[in-house]
């Protein structure tokens, strides 16, 4: 059996229509399945435990954005039970990477009769992870995105509306970051993106490289640059070619520390979790997904 998780407000209701149409091919393949609703932030985690606790159940699957499968996936680390996901959100980051199609009908298909494999994740100040973290101005950007009263008519173009807003208010700084025991003073930090998938932003290649099966993190610092020449480079991060320019600094390892004062925003998955110190580790062959 598989069970739904499904998130009705996902992508300004996008979520719930999505799930209708899911449903009634459902009932045509009079598959066996069942469906809960998440009602507040951390119930697809709760509903993602209680549903490993079931032995019948082969599979979960989130229907919702990337903060969804978060949470869903906080419920099944660690479990031998599958997670699938089908994209109504309005980054989807995690879907992209996995290939997962935007049509409904489709990556319905795909969960059905796709093969799982087992990935990495991150743990984040003792927080699990799927796909990306950040601190600084990417986390400030993912705080803005969430509460945007002109989400339901940007929709994916908001991460751009909200990152050009931000760019003439926010305040790089100086950090201190340990990798893998390896500490180092950074200035003028605008972000540090820490990455298991090469997405975040709704299709930005951040971190080109990074992949959930190679055991480590990817991070992608951007230092002493001009709000002008940020502006500039942009663009670029959606080819993930922004990784050429002086002013980024990519880096590989297992482990990250990074401090700052004053403390700075963290998100994960887009979601805003608190503000720094944090520590960042790598978790190798942690989940099952389709």
């Amino acid at each position: 059996m598989i069970v739904f998780i499904v998130n009705q407000r996902s992508g300004n209701g996008n979520g719930g229509k999505v799930w209708r149409t899911l449903e009634k091919r459902l009932y045509e393949k009079e598959a066996s399945f069942e469906v809960v609703y998440t009602e507040y932030p951390g119930h697809a985690t709760e509903l993602a435990k209680m549903a490993a606790q079931k032995k019948e159940i082969r599979a979960v699957i989130a229907v919702g954005g990337d903060g969804t499968i978060h949470e869903v996936a906080g419920g099944l680390i660690g479990t031998s039970i599958t997670l699938g996901c089908i994209p109504a959100g309005s980054g989807n980051d995690f879907a992209r990477t996995r290939g997962i199609s935007t049509d409904p009908l489709q990556a319905l298909e795909q969960m059905l009769t796709g093969e799982p494999e087992v990935v990495d994740t991150l743990r984040v100040n003792g927080e699990v992870t799927i796909g990306t973290a950040g601190v600084g101005f990417d986390a400030s950007v993912s705080q803005a995105v969430n509460r945007s009263s002109v989400k339901r008519w940007l929709k994916k173009a908001v991460y751009v509306w909200e990152l050009i807003r931000l760019l003439f208010t926010f305040q790089p700084q100086n950090v201190t970051v340990t990798l893998d025991g390896n500490r180092k003073q950074v200035s003028g930090v605008w972000l540090i993106a820490v990455a298991n998938i090469p997405f975040y932003g709704g299709g930005m290649k951040i971190c080109p490289e990074a992949s959930n099966r190679d055991g480590l993190l990817d991070i992608c610092i951007v230092r002493d640059v001009s709000r002008w020449k940020i502006l500039f480079v942009f663009p670029r991060v959606f080819q993930g070619t922004h990784v050429s320019h002086p002013a980024v600094e990519m880096m590989k390892g297992t482990r990250l520390e990074v401090e700052s004062s004053p403390p700075l925003l963290i998100h994960t998955d887009g979601e805003v979790i608190g503000k720094t110190p944090v520590e960042m580790e790598i978790v190798p062959n942690s989940l099952q997904v389709i």
